[in-house]
């Protein structure tokens, strides 16, 4: 880009104008220049804020669609599952859950081991109950039935000797 300086131009002028006009209108003059001068400076100055005031809101367009370009190949990467910001995560998220995989089924195998060992126990238990106390009955009943006996036996001895002490319908009849 062109850029005038005014100050070599207004010097450039003055210089001409010193030549030209006497010392006395030469203030007068200056003064108009200046004005002069001012003003078109102060255009050239809002021409090149314009125009660079252009080129930023270009260059921003751009770099907005540049990002979203970026934006949605990303997105696209993602969705085709490609995107090494998502295949880095989601191999650590599968590979954690194998290992919880596993994990959950050598503990559900060792809550069913756990299980059936404990049947076994209660099964175990539930039969030694079950023979304890089919011995106990049967030592009771066994003890029960030989008291009878002892009873009948005692019962029966007992009706022996009574009737061996007459008893008898000979030894009483002594009419």
């Amino acid at each position: 880009m062109d850029v005038d300086y005014p100050d070599q131009e207004a010097a450039s002028s003055s210089d001409e104008e010193d030549t030209v006009s006497s010392s006395a209108s030469e203030d007068g003059d200056s003064s108009e220049m200046d004005d002069e001068d001012c003003e078109r400076r102060r255009m050239e100055c809002l021409d090149e804020m314009t125009s660079l005031e252009k080129q930023f809101t270009d260059l921003k367009d751009q770099l907005y669609k540049e990002r979203l370009h970026q934006v949605d190949l990303k997105l696209q990467e993602v969705k085709a599952g490609s995107a090494a910001e998502y295949l880095e995560p989601l191999a650590n998220l599968q590979e954690n859950m194998q290992i919880r995989t596993k994990v959950a089924g050598i503990y559900r195998e060792l809550c069913l081991e756990s299980v059936r060992n404990k049947y076994d126990c209660e099964m175990q238990a539930a039969s030694q109950h079950w023979e304890s106390e089919k011995l106990l009955l049967f030592d009771t009943v066994q003890s029960e039935l030989e008291e009878k006996i002892r009873r009948l036996e005692e019962d029966r001895q007992s009706i022996d000797i009574t009737s061996g002490y007459g008893f008898d319908g000979t030894t009483q009849s002594k009419s």
